[in-house]
């Protein structure tokens, strides 16, 4: 009688649960297609790299914080070993009084036994973590994590789930219904001691554990599809679908397309299904926030809440957009039937649908209109309530946020798109500043406006070929604007030139035709006047010989690497200076002396001068150029690396980056003094830069500090006074 009313309960409560959970995770899957479309398949082999890395891997949790990212570890592959013993429970709960076992893991066959091992190892493992990570939330505090009952709640599941399953397993050696595994140590243990304890009390214990253990199963994997903990069940199919090519490349915009009604995003439908999926993906876990340079100085912006913000607006609306879905999908059927009128009609609600048509005047992000497919009027704005412009304006596009995200969520390229709306679509609801950005560069071809008949001012009583002296050269030394116009960046443009004259490099620059390649407005989201600036610098790149192409500036050297391709114009080869010296002085073209203000003197051996490098974000975390900077200053006689607290792509930004360059700072502490403060922490008598906007805002930051500043020069100054 126990058997049958175990088994119509059991199976009543299982198809419940199963039934819940399957339409939850329908719901959040079918309401992507309300998104806009991307097609993110393509190089097979990298996607599954990627998924083995950092799903089965985890490797950029390991990295990111070694303790919370081994706990993590632990968690996810014991629950990753325990499926198997999952299944066997849900299984076996059909026949609670039959005894089988799983194939091949029988406990009387070696891999079963071996199992047994497995699964007593990782559940003790787990549960370790879980109190692990209930400590660090509820007595360490982290900055970065966010107290919420639901991650308790969580944690309290996981670890019920391993406790219960330990009861039940020794509850059964204890009842004689089989021998304690060899390899078991929690049966040949705990199992043990049960054994002759009263057989009622035992049978109780089994079964209260076993119902307890059906009970938060089916509980966790509801509530999955409904908190951020989605990514249990998502994150391998979101670091699959990443994007793989490159950090912050915002979508191009078709500026001859007659239909077109908007550049920006200022609705959720704007983004695509990827982006939702991202949204979906978020475990609130605040790497991205505790790496992000606006929110370590006491900005608006959040990355995370950009992330957790286009969820809640997305959430809020599935009700409607799965209704208008709906209607989308009736109205298709019925084009089927009755011919084109009605294929136009049900081709225009989806167009709708996703956001391709502006929203009724007085809606906020409005579905088109038509009874209960408004939405209510109390929905946030999406750009300017949900997201406001304060914390959109900060981000200085570092790409710290992407590069540092468990599972692999794009978060510039959103703020990017939504900066374009500002911008593009909303008459300029930009700061005010970045006026004389985008006059200066739409006029004059430079962000400051300086006539451009001046840009080979630097030039002047050297020696520096043109392409109309030497049109056959093999490098395109492309100087950029800070390198031709910038006070404090000159003198790197003059030292890299007399570097390339002394390795007698072939080489040549554009002169008075060069001009800004866009990348300034791209970050500011005037992508009008980066389309212009492209088309135009492309079509005096397409005539000229060179293949090869040197800059100083990784801003430049990132937009020649990953944008120019979409304007016709294919290098063999781009190069940053900081590579270029490194294998010039590899390869013996430039030799630094032994002797001189960096090396030995005539007397005594000089006292070694300590020199910290601090990584470009567009060279460092866009490029991954991180050693030959460092190859070039090592190669100087006399110089001592040290390292900063925060390096490499765990570096901290300077500020520039994303337009902030032109930006005043109105919130919190200046990025850059706060970047100083930690390239002076590392105890050394020098700042080295690779980056003009670096150069910019770490020396600013320094000559803050009066006479305790420590200078601050490019790579190329350092190199050149080591052998000039």
């Amino acid at each position: 009688m126990f058997s049958i009313v175990h088994v119509a309960v059991y199976s009543v409560l299982l198809l419940i649960g199963l039934g819940l959970f399957t339409r939850s995770i329908l719901t959040r899957l079918t309401v992507l297609k309300a998104a806009k479309s991307i097609d993110m398949r393509g190089d097979v082999g990298a996607r599954v790299q990627g998924v083995l890395l950092d799903v089965f891997g985890q490797a950029r949790l390991l990295h990111g914080d070694f303790k919370a990212g081994l706990m993590h570890f632990f968690i996810f592959w014991g629950f990753v070993i325990l499926l198997f013993n999952t299944g066997y429970f849900l299984l076996h709960g059909f026949t609670p009084e039959a005894s089988w076992e799983l194939p091949l893991l029988g406990r009387h066959q070696a891999l079963g036994q071996v199992y047994l091992l497995l699964r007593d190892t990782f559940s003790c493992l787990v549960l370790g973590a879980v109190l692990y990570a209930l400590w660090r939330r509820l007595v360490v505090k982290p900055r970065r994590l966010t107290l919420s009952s639901e991650g308790i709640l969580i944690l309290c599941f996981i670890g019920g789930l391993m406790l219960t399953d330990m009861l039940m397993a020794s509850a059964e050696v204890g009842l004689g219904n089989h021998e304690p595994g060899r390899l078991s140590f929690i049966e040949l243990s705990l199992g043990r001691a049960m054994l002759g304890q009263d057989a009622g009390l035992l049978n109780g214990l089994y079964w209260v554990n076993w119902w307890a253990h059906f009970l938060i199963l089916i509980s966790f994997l509801n509530l999955l599809p409904l908190s951020k903990h989605f990514h249990v069940l998502l994150s391998p199919f979101n670091v699959y679908f990443r994007t793989l090519d490159g950090v912050a490349r915002p979508p191009a915009i078709d500026f001859e397309d007659e239909n077109a009604e908007q550049f920006g995003v200022s609705d959720p439908r704007q983004l695509t299904w990827k982006n939702w999926l991202d949204s979906y993906n978020c475990t609130e876990c605040g790497r991205c926030d505790s790496f992000c340079p606006a929110n370590q100085t006491g900005k608006s912006l959040s990355p995370q809440r950009i992330i957790t913000g286009t969820r809640k607006q997305i959430y809020a609306m599935t009700p409607k957009l799965l209704l208008e879905l709906a209607r989308a999908k009736t109205a298709e059927a019925g084009a089927a039937l009755s011919g084109t009128e009605a294929a136009g009609e049900g081709s225009a609600t989806m167009a709708a649908l996703r956001g391709n048509q502006p929203p009724e005047k007085g809606r906020h992000n409005g579905l088109p209109s038509g009874g209960d497919a408004v939405l209510p009027e109390d929905l946030p704005l999406f750009v300017g309530e949900r997201h406001t412009d304060e914390a959109l304006w900060a981000c200085t596009t570092c790409g710290a946020c992407d590069i540092h995200c468990p599972v692999v969520i794009d978060h510039v390229v959103p703020i990017l798109q939504m900066r374009r709306h500002l911008v593009l679509d909303q008459d300029g609801r930009y700061p005010k500043e970045l006026n004389i950005l985008f006059k200066g560069l739409e006029t004059q071809g430079n962000p400051w406006g300086l006539g451009s008949h001046t840009r080979m001012d630097w030039a002047q009583g050297m020696h520096v070929p043109t392409l109309d002296d030497n049109p056959d050269a093999e490098y395109l030394y492309y100087v950029g604007c800070f390198g031709s116009f910038d006070s404090r960046s000159k003198p790197t443009t003059v030292a890299l030139v007399e570097l390339l004259n002394k390795a007698g490099v072939n080489y040549a620059v554009m002169g008075r035709s060069e001009s800004c390649n866009g990348d300034p407005a791209r970050r500011c989201g005037n992508e009008y006047i980066a389309h212009m600036l492209s088309e135009q610098l492309a079509e005096n790149l397409r005539e000229v010989k060179p293949r090869k192409l040197i800059t100083a500036c990784p801003h430049c050297y990132n937009t020649f690497r990953t944008d120019y391709e979409n304007y016709g114009v294919k290098f063999d080869e781009v190069i940053h200076h900081s590579e270029l010296l490194a294998q010039l002085v590899e390869s013996g073209r430039l030799t630094p002396a032994s002797t001189g203000s960096y090396g030995a003197s005539a007397g005594a051996p000089a006292k070694k001068k300590k020199i910290v490098f601090h990584d470009s974000c567009y060279l460092g975390r866009y490029n991954e150029v991180y050693e030959q900077p460092r190859q070039t200053l090592a190669a100087v006689p006399g110089v001592e690396l040290v390292e900063a607290p925060f390096c490499r792509d765990k570096g901290f930004c300077c500020g520039a980056g994303g337009g902030r360059m032109f930006m005043e700072e109105t919130e919190g502490r200046r990025v850059n003094e706060f970047r100083y403060d930690q390239l002076a922490e590392s105890g050394a008598d020098e700042v080295a830069v690779a980056c003009p906007f670096c150069m910019t805002m770490i020396d600013d930051a320094a000559k803050a500090q009066g006479e305790k500043a420590l200078p601050v020069r490019d790579i190329a100054l350092v190199l050149r006074d080591s052998i000039m």
